[in-house]
């Protein structure tokens, strides 16, 4: 009896070749994301997708071959009859709706987009759209038209929609799931297998005008609804909510004019805080008083995060007015005023974070732009999580300190104001999920802090003697909990401790005054509060104070409700309590 002879046409096309095409997705994946991080949520996920793969193609292949053997088939036969070239057939099978199957990919695009129009011009807008959109091409279209054999063409079309897809929602789905550098397969894969069994379904029922018109509404309906909820007003921006400080010190003119510099690192907090995570930072603050500075121990911020706390600093304001980055980027009420007043103004970051989007209202500001927003933006994606401390800068923290020290010793003769803002201690990594060491890392990055500040402070006293030196943490470090700032999704108020509000909102304060003549001037109770009371020491007039922002934390929703209120727990275990309670260094 003659062997039957089958025909594995259906097999190589609709698995084999696209599982090989998937192998090579996955390999040559790193290839495309910038070689400045080696680590990643999808590069670890398409790490490992290729590799599964591989097992998932020889575990078929055995018992394929084994039913072969099984039902006694003499050859194995794969035959592409047509009169046209495999490219040209495989172009014949692409209808003008399968370019819909680019929308999905594009969602999660236009999403991160709207959730970051504050930092790219209209421009850069476009040049993100149109990155994605040749990226998902390639997977959708390119490489099944170049590499598709035949009938495979669909296959790799509705597999590239789901790889790209995937990818380029991996940022949204670290955040949701709390992933830093790596993912969780038992969610990814399920994910992976579910679209793409959706689409291939939907495709191949002859069902493509429900699957071409879910596309679009899934498009249309989360961009619609992400632009509704960004541009919510924050708050209250009535003319009552605005500062009163610049009608205040209007025509007038100061009694002193002293050099005044602010000198903030990130997520720097009281030591009552340091204590409560396990370490004491005492000697800091006794290292500051030999110096002559006050120091002020139960200062907060109504904001929790470096823009929500500094542009409401520098616009006197218990909301942010207009672009986030507005009063950091130089263009606040204070520096208006000082301009006004003579002062040359100097914005020093380690970054060029802070003007991104809007630009240097500074008269001096460093860095210039090295890496554009877009390209963060990019990165981010391709890495598959927006981390905080993703930077493609090509400036490193010792040509900030270079710099910073530079304009700190060279600016005594003149009339100044400086800002600099250094990304040390700097908060944690933010994702959700706190790393074994967190607090330790945290400590050690007080310690090179500690030595900065020291470097700052003695090279200005050295140089400027008579100016009014401010030190300053913009809010904490987010090691609590799940080492996130937003606690809302995880923990009810109930769970919401004393430590875990100081945790978010607590900041550090010592000023240096020129002179003993302060006190009446210096009532302050949040970190908002710093510039009444120099204008107040300035002017010598203690009804400026009548301008400080009602000490209120705003956006307790992300510590579940919880907040304070003129020094006051509001909500969570420690409701009706002082914020801090020792009073000391």
């Amino acid at each position: 009896m003659e062997k039957k002879i089958w025909n594995t046409d259906s097999f190589f096309n609709n698995f084999l070749f696209p599982m090989i095409v998937l192998v090579l997705y996955g390999v040559s994946y790193t290839l495309i994301v910038p070689k400045i991080y080696s680590t990643g949520v999808n590069i670890a996920f398409t790490d490992r997708l290729w590799k599964i793969v591989i097992v998932g193609i020889l575990v078929v292949h055995l018992f394929y071959f084994l039913i072969l053997k099984l039902k006694d088939t003499k050859i194995i036969k794969f035959v592409f009859k047509h009169s046209q070239s495999v490219f040209e057939y495989s172009m014949g099978n692409i209808n003008k709706g399968d370019f819909l199957l680019l929308l999905l990919p594009l969602t999660p695009v236009v999403q991160y987009i709207i959730n970051n129009q504050e930092m790219l011009s209209f421009t850069e807008m476009l040049i993100v759209l149109a990155f994605f959109l040749l990226f998902s091409s390639l997977y959708i279209f390119i490489i099944p038209v170049i590499f598709g054999n035949g009938r495979s063409i669909r296959t790799l079309m509705i597999l590239g929609t789901t790889f790209a897809f995937t990818v380029i929602s991996m940022p949204f789905l670290s955040q949701q799931f709390s992933w830093y550098e790596l993912g969780r397969l038992k969610f990814q894969l399920p994910i992976f297998i579910g679209v793409f069994l959706a689409i291939w379904i939907l495709y191949n029922l002859k069902q493509r005008r429900i699957l071409y018109l879910l596309l679009g509404l899934i498009f249309v309906t989360n961009s619609i609804t992400q632009l509704i909820s960004i541009n919510k007003p924050a708050g209250d921006q009535s003319a009552s909510t605005q500062s009163k400080l610049p009608a205040m010190v209007k025509g007038r003119t100061p009694v002193a004019e002293p050099n005044i510099y602010l000198l903030v690192y990130d997520s720097y907090v009281p030591n009552e805080v340091m204590k409560a995570y396990g370490f004491d930072n005492s000697a800091q603050a006794d290292y500051l008083s030999s110096q002559g500075f006050k120091v002020y121990p139960r200062i907060y911020s109504i904001g929790s995060a470096t823009a929500e706390t500094m542009s409401r600093v520098f616009d006197v304001s218990s909301v942010l007015i207009g672009n986030p980055r507005k009063g950091i980027s130089g263009d606040g009420v204070v520096q208006e005023i000082l301009k006004n007043l003579g002062y040359k103004t100097y914005g020093i970051f380690p970054t060029y974070w802070e003007f991104y989007g809007i630009g240097s209202s500074y008269d001096y500001s460093y860095p210039e732009l090295a890496t554009p927003a877009y390209v963060q933006m990019i990165g981010g994606v391709l890495i598959g999580e927006f981390r905080f401390d993703l930077s493609f800068e090509e400036h490193s923290h010792d040509q900030y300190v270079n710099e910073k020290q530079s304009i700190l010793r060279s600016i005594s003769h003149e009339q100044a104001f400086v800002y600099t803002h250094t990304n040390v201690p700097a908060h944690s990594q933010n994702s959700g999920a706190c790393r074994p060491n967190e607090i330790e890392l945290y400590k050690e990055r007080v310690t090179g802090a500690n030595i900065e500040m020291q470097q700052d402070i003695e090279t200005i006293i050295a140089n400027d003697p008579e100016a009014i030196i401010i030190l300053a943490g913009d809010h904490g470090p987010h090691l609590t909990k799940n080492c996130k700032k937003e606690l809302t999704n995880n923990y009810k108020i109930s769970e919401i401790t004393r430590l875990d509000i100081q945790d978010r909102y607590g900041t550090f304060l010592a000023i240096r005054w020129p002179d003993n003549d302060f006190e009446e001037y210096d009532d302050i109770t949040v970190l908002q509060d710093i510039f009444p009371a120099v204008f107040a020491y300035l002017y010598k007039d203690e009804s400026i104070l009548e301008s400080e922002v009602i000490p209120n934390t705003v956006n307790d929703s992300f510590i579940s409700g919880a907040g304070v209120k003129n020094g006051i727990i509001h909500g969570g275990v420690n409701d009706g309590e002082p914020l801090y309670v020792s009073g000391g260094n």
